[in-house]
């Protein structure tokens, strides 16, 4: 389950740089774990019936994201107007993304009968070794697990992204 952002550009795949790179094979991104890194990331996932009842809230405050400069990028140039917080000792700038989909109308890459558990940003690039007939690959730049949602057809979803990154 992803919320795609951005437009197509070229990349460089850069698989041959050590794990430095965006892709780390031929079918797998290069991801790291948002502890201990400059990002931390929340998202709060709001499910509503047809009548607009609430279904379910999940919320997680971790996830994982491509070390490498193209996180700045997105960070930088799609997620909007940045605020600057402070926790504790530390300042971030914070991002916020909010989106709203029906069930029926997103492209799920299972089938949204299915128990969904992954969510992520993705962006898609054209790279030469990567993607469809076109080199086209989306790529989940930022992504987190939430314990399991269960979702109805006519159900909608809104997902509540806060990205901070530390300055």
């Amino acid at each position: 389950m992803t919320l795609v952002i951005g437009s197509i550009q070229y990349a460089s795949a850069d698989h041959s740089l050590g794990g430095q790179g965006i892709f780390k094979s031929e079918d797998d991104v290069n991801l790291d774990f948002t502890k201990d890194s400059k990002w931390l990331i929340h998202l709060q996932l709001i499910v509503r019936d047809t009548q607009d009842q609430l279904v379910s809230v999940t919320e997680v405050t971790h996830g994982s994201y491509i070390p490498h400069e193209i996180s700045d990028y997105i960070f930088d140039e799609y997620l909007g107007e940045k605020k600057i917080i402070n926790i504790g000792k530390v300042s971030y700038e914070k991002a916020e993304l909010v989106g709203t989909e029906n069930v029926k109308g997103f492209p799920f890459k299972t089938s949204f009968e299915d128990i969904q558990a992954f969510w992520g940003l993705e962006y898609c690039i054209k790279t030469k070794e990567h993607g469809d007939e076109q080199g086209i690959s989306c790529i989940p730049v930022f992504q987190t697990n939430t314990p399991h949602v269960f979702l109805d057809e006519d159900d909608t979803f809104t997902q509540h992204w806060t990205i901070l990154r530390e300055i």
